[in-house]
């Protein structure tokens, strides 16, 4: 005859209690930064901007897009790379500057040139409780993004101190062999020091951006520029072997019109479960040596933060007309796919993290269990599984990213004579947006349109 021992009530009810406890954190955690910010997506994407800036002024807690906050949470600087975004869609380049530059004193980068599972454990599990950490595409993008605001403004003073901050750190990064593709920066300060007359400091800054292929926009600007330097970079030196020697030197440059247009939104992150099976193939020797360890790991899951594209009312590329007539634009920078090089890069320490975490779960609640051993296998098992259940629940993965970064962006650089001139360009959606406004002789006009949707 077989006896069984049984638990004393008392300690049931108390596993049994931790058990629900664990279950309720499951199905009742607050909504995450990601998820409160929503609805100004969907706001965004009728092309309502001012209603999406509402939007992020509330999770700001300000009463209007003239406020900054007195009181900094982890996800300020965030937010108000989201705000910046959406004022500059809405042309108010003054308070997008403001929110970039308050952002850029706040955040800093994700640094993964040294312990970079460890720095991905403690960042993209931190159940969003740490300051946001921009990744190197959005660090070198934000720079940029406030360039194109001190331009439309016609404030080349500052655009060039953007210019220099952007090229401390795509210096670093280059450095640190972080990645990150400053094409849109180094375009941008190439205009800017272009226009304020230094002529080497411009042509280095263009050599950068044909690095990563060529131009039409920069064929005439560079020949132009190369009859008043001696700087002689690779690229620029092999876009003059293929266009012809440089242009006679000219007293000052032509009247001309910048357009730069941002369209869309880059990929963004949401928690997805993955067979710790798989994450153990992709993370590698990240994560241990010790096949015990992955064998036991195998049947387990582990939730990490995954790259999906946001739907796209785009079927089209903008097209630009000038006075009425079609101007060319090209695409300068695919910003969306330089965040998913950014994900790939960082995926297999991201999934390591999870694994190291999975590991941590398991100890406590193997701990639980010998701790509970002599109130009898049923109490062992419910109070580790309750104890794996809380720690699951807390242990969400941090889904933030800067979500309104447009996607893609076009420019296109007409010659004009000074006076009065019209802009349209109509966007892929079907809508348009028109610029009207007068370019001094031997100056520029800057059309900046963004439609982070």
């Amino acid at each position: 005859m077989h006896t069984r021992t049984m638990a004393p009530r008392g300690l049931r009810a108390t596993a049994l209690g931790a058990l629900m406890a664990a279950a309720a954190a499951l199905g009742g955690c607050a909504a995450t930064y990601s998820e409160k910010l929503q609805l100004a997506h969907d706001q965004a994407a009728y092309g309502d901007y001012d209603r999406a800036v509402s939007t992020v002024n509330a999770l700001l807690d300000v009463p209007t897009a003239a406020a900054v906050p007195e009181d900094w949470t982890a996800n300020t600087g965030l937010a108000l790379l989201e705000r910046a975004v959406l004022l500059q869609a809405a042309e108010r380049h003054d308070l997008s500057a403001r929110d970039l530059q308050a952002a850029d004193e706040v955040l800093e980068l994700l640094d993964l040139s040294k312990d970079p599972v460890a720095t991905i454990g403690k960042f993209v599990y931190s159940d969003e409780a740490a300051v946001y950490r921009t990744t190197p595409t959005e660090k070198l993008a934000l720079n940029a993004c406030n360039m194109l605001n001190y331009l439309a403004a016609g404030d080349l003073q500052s655009a060039a101190v953007e210019a220099r901050r952007f090229t401390v750190m795509r210096t670093y990064l280059d450095q640190s062999d972080q990645g990150g593709n400053g094409r849109l920066g180094a375009f941008l300060a190439g205009f800017a020091f272009e226009r304020m007359g230094e002529a080497d400091r411009a042509l280095r800054y263009y050599d950068e951006v044909l690095a990563a292929g060529p131009l039409r926009s920069l064929e005439a600007p560079v020949r132009r520029l190369a009859a008043r330097s001696i700087y002689r970079g690779e690229h620029v030196k092999a876009l003059l072997g293929e266009a012809g020697a440089a242009s006679p030197a000219q007293p000052a440059p032509p009247a001309e019109l910048l357009v730069v247009v941002s369209t869309g939104r880059v990929p963004f992150k949401v928690p997805e479960r993955m067979p710790a099976g798989l994450a153990i193939g992709i993370a590698g020797t990240l994560i241990t040596g010790d096949a015990d360890v992955l064998e036991r790991l195998a049947g387990k899951v582990v939730v990490y933060p995954a790259l999906v594209s946001p739907p796209s009312p785009w079927r089209s590329a903008p097209s630009i007309d000038v006075d009425g007539r079609a101007a060319a634009g090209e695409l300068l920078v695919d910003q969306g796919e330089q965040v998913r090089q950014d994900y790939e890069r960082t995926k297999p320490m991201i999934l390591a993290a999870a694994l190291t975490r999975l590991l941590a779960r398991a100890a406590v609640a193997e701990g639980v269990r010998a701790a509970t051993r002599d109130g009898g296998d049923g109490v062992q098992v419910l109070a580790s599984l309750a104890a794996e259940l809380t720690l699951v629940a807390l242990d969400k993965p941090d889904t933030r990213s800067w979500t309104f970064l447009p996607a893609e962006v076009y420019v296109s650089r007409v010659p004009v004579e000074p006076g009065p001139h019209c802009v349209t360009v109509r966007l892929g959606d079907g809508r348009s947006r028109t610029w009207t406004g007068d370019v001094p002789a031997g100056g520029a006009g800057v059309v900046v349109v963004t439609a982070p949707r």
